[in-house]
């Protein structure tokens, strides 16, 4: 008779795989615990038990969703895909597998592929999460099913405008932005732009991610960022479980580019470097490096003839304590373009334009104002050799979702920039749209992207530009902007009608309170891209109302604010202008959450891992709106760790995390008398620190409302 499968056998094919999966991580990991557990269950999948059945394949798909659980729990969350989908393998009736393979899935490139998962932890378990809804609605985003994703998108908004909790009260804002992404790209995808993208061949791409392409202006030379192993000084991998960026370079020769290399020193060195420009001539190019919080360098190319480039040097008077991380020259190299996270601009990553002066320090830095620059981010600037055009990424303005390339032209009479214009489907994507550069006739470009033809995880591709026009959105309303009354019906493009030059937007919104349904007093406004602020007027306590003039030729986008003392905030992105309809009318109830006192609530800030230096301070824009509107507001800021490693350590750990966000706090203008900072260590847990969720639930910053 013949014995069962051993748990090698039952996966034929795979079962090497997966321990090769589970090698790699006990080689890249550097917790303990955690590479115990994997060197044990290793051991395990590697024993042969001849009594294998349907028991064991329910307690080996446990042991892959915990181990899962573990390497997602300790920040490398996109490597832990490979164990949840072996999780879903061995009990595809697993909800919660189901719903972590594709959160996991979400965090890597090939974000469409998440959505077999969630479908199917809808379809076990629509209650497995408390945010399926929403995930749901960004894997039919990022499948180009843009009807779908605003449905779920919605559901789920609904859903969160009946929370008194604030952290889920600013989702809303972000979950609006998503709805107003996919109401864009719908319009963008049934009016595709007229390019031909062509992958480059496998001398430029390989199997590990290629980005920042960046060429001189007769296009002989093309240098970019690379993730491979070839010629990496450093053989270990950075904290992502990737190699760490190299610059790699490739020169065009007998009709085709050549295979490319790696620049090694002194360009290259044991950590990040990535490329960022080369100046038009191809004699200068800037390179950044991750030191001092992030900092651009330049490097010369020798005169020898050989190719070969000197040591980086900073460059003085553009660098800060803040990021600097994307650049472009003038074709004169005496005016550079680039972004920094410094104080003074409008928010996230701006741009900026330096000017270079005598012994070659940059100076007259000038921020390019709010009509190029969001409350989000911009990013990967770069100024054609003409000098009339600028094009760079942002996710702060009408795009198809996360990062989108866009083009603003230069009016030569009064030296100001126009409105961005968005570069259209299919060079962007849902996905991050962020490297774009260009030959000096501006007939071909260059780009760094994430497609179906890719043979890494990200590759570069060659773009003709000879006949791309702009794509303009035209949309008869948008209304329903909140929770309550979100529409998901699909906004009609007009073409080729005569529209007037001036149109009018009339706003209505009812503000009242979620709970008792009263209306409130509250302070609404609309804010536009040149940073004017428009008011909305008060007929009756609770009813406000305004007119806004539009441009049919040239639609802007604005930002709607609501601020009632005692709530949360709560902003929308309103898109006017470029309508064949003289009058748009604009309606909506808008229920705000009351903020409750010495009740403790979450802050979405990330940290590295063992560190108080915080990845990103995004999650927390609303609650500075709140302080900044409610003067005689005081507040604790306070940081958590779970129990793993010693008492004196963690205490020491939370209240440096909470001292840097009272930090940021006060850099914005806020009085250091209105905000205190506390480390409570491991001592006030919110779950059990038994599981891998619950610590993950217990590493956390909150902040209390001491006094309204």
């Amino acid at each position: 008779m013949k014995s069962r499968p051993t748990k090698w056998e039952l996966l034929p094919g795979k079962a090497l795989k997966n321990a090769d999966i589970l090698l790699n991580l006990v080689k890249f990991s550097s917790m303990a615990a955690l590479k115990k557990h994997l060197i044990g269950f290793l051991i395990l999948l590697c024993s042969g038990i001849h009594s294998y059945g349907q028991t064991d394949s329910l307690a080996l798909s446990e042991e892959y969703y915990k181990m899962g659980m573990e390497v997602f729990d300790y920040t490398h969350r996109a490597q832990a895909k490979e164990l949840f989908v072996l999780s879903t393998q061995m009990n595809p009736k697993s909800a919660k597998a189901q719903f972590m393979a594709g959160q996991s899935i979400m965090l890597t490139v090939n974000k469409e592929k998440s959505l077999q998962y969630f479908r199917r932890a809808w379809e076990l378990d629509p209650n497995v999460d408390e945010d399926l809804l929403y995930y749901l609605g960004q894997g039919y985003h990022h499948n180009l099913k843009f009807d779908s994703a605003i449905l779920f998108y919605d559901r789920y908004n609904r859903i969160l405008a009946r929370s008194l909790q604030l952290e889920k009260s600013n989702k809303i804002n972000e979950v609006n932005r998503k709805i107003f992404e996919c109401r864009n790209a719908v319009i963008y995808l049934e009016n595709p732009v007229d390019v031909k993208i062509t992958h480059l061949s496998e001398n430029v791409n390989s199997e590990y991610p290629d980005y920042a392409p960046t060429i001189n202006s007769n296009e002989t030379l093309m240098v970019f960022t690379s993730r491979r192993p070839d010629g990496n000084l450093n053989t270990t991998v950075a904290a992502d479980l990737v190699y760490y960026e190299d610059i790699f370079y490739s020169e065009y020769a007998d009709g085709k580019w050549q295979p490319s290399k790696n620049m090694r020193g002194p360009l290259n060195t044991n950590y990040h470097n990535s490329s960022v420009a080369i100046s038009p001539d191809g004699q200068e190019m800037i390179l950044y490096q991750d030191s001092n919080g992030g900092d651009l360098f330049v490097s010369s190319k020798n005169k020898s003839g050989q190719f070969e480039w000197s040591a980086p040097k900073n460059m003085e008077g553009l660098n800060s304590e803040y990021l600097e991380n994307s650049a472009s020259l003038s074709a004169d190299n005496k005016t550079v373009y680039f972004t920094s996270t410094r104080p003074g601009g409008y928010g996230g990553t701006d741009i900026y334009k330096a000017e270079l002066g005598k012994g070659n320090r940059w100076g007259n830095i000038q921020n390019l104002g709010p009509l190029i620059n969001t409350e989000m981010d911009e990013d990967g600037v770069f100024i054609t050799a003409s000098g009339k055009h600028l094009f760079f990424s942002s996710n702060g303005h009408a795009g198809m979702g996360d990062m989108d390339l866009y083009r603003t032209s230069l009016d030569t009479v009064n030296g100001t920039w126009s409105a961005p214009v968005n570069l259209g489907y299919p060079i962007n994507s849902p996905e991050n749209d962020i490297y774009f550069v260009l030959n000096a006739d501006e007939s071909f470009a260059y780009i760094s992207s994430v497609r179906k033809e890719n043979i890494g995880e990200q590759d570069i591709y060659k773009v003709d530009m000879r006949n791309w026009k702009p794509v303009e959105l035209h949309r008869e309303n948008y209304s329903d902007l909140f929770a309550e009354n979100a529409s998901i019906e699909k906004q009609p493009v007009v073409q080729n009608v005569p529209t007037p030059v001036v149109n009018e937007a009339l706003i209505s919104l009812v503000i009242q309170d979620a709970m008792n349904l009263e209306p409130l007093n509250a302070q609404v406004f609309l804010r536009s891209k040149d940073g004017s602020r428009q008011d909305l007027t008060s007929s009756a306590k609770g009813i406000y109302d305004t007119t806004v003039k539009t441009n049919a030729t040239s639609p802007q986008v604005y930002k709607l604010e609501i601020n009632s003392i005692g709530y949360a905030p709560q902003t929308a992105s309103l898109y006017l202008g470029g309508i064949s309809s003289t009058v748009m009318t604009f309606k909506d109830t808008i229920r705000m959450q009351k903020l409750a006192v010495n009740v403790p609530t979450m802050i979405d800030i990330y940290f590295a891992h063992d560190s108080d230096e915080p990845l990103s301070f995004n999650g927390i824009q609303d609650f500075i709106a709140m302080m900044q509107n409610a003067p005689n507001m005081k507040v604790e800021i306070s940081g958590h760790t779970d129990a793993n490693g010693p008492d004196e350590y963690n205490q020491d750990l939370s209240q440096r995390r909470a001292n840097a966000v009272k930090k940021y706090l006060e850099r914005l203008g806020i009085s250091p008398d209105r905000i205190t900072a506390a480390g409570y260590g491991e001592s006030k847990p919110v779950a059990s620190n038994d599981t891998q969720e619950g610590r993950r639930l217990n590493r956390r910053t909150e902040f209390t409302i001491l006094q309204q």
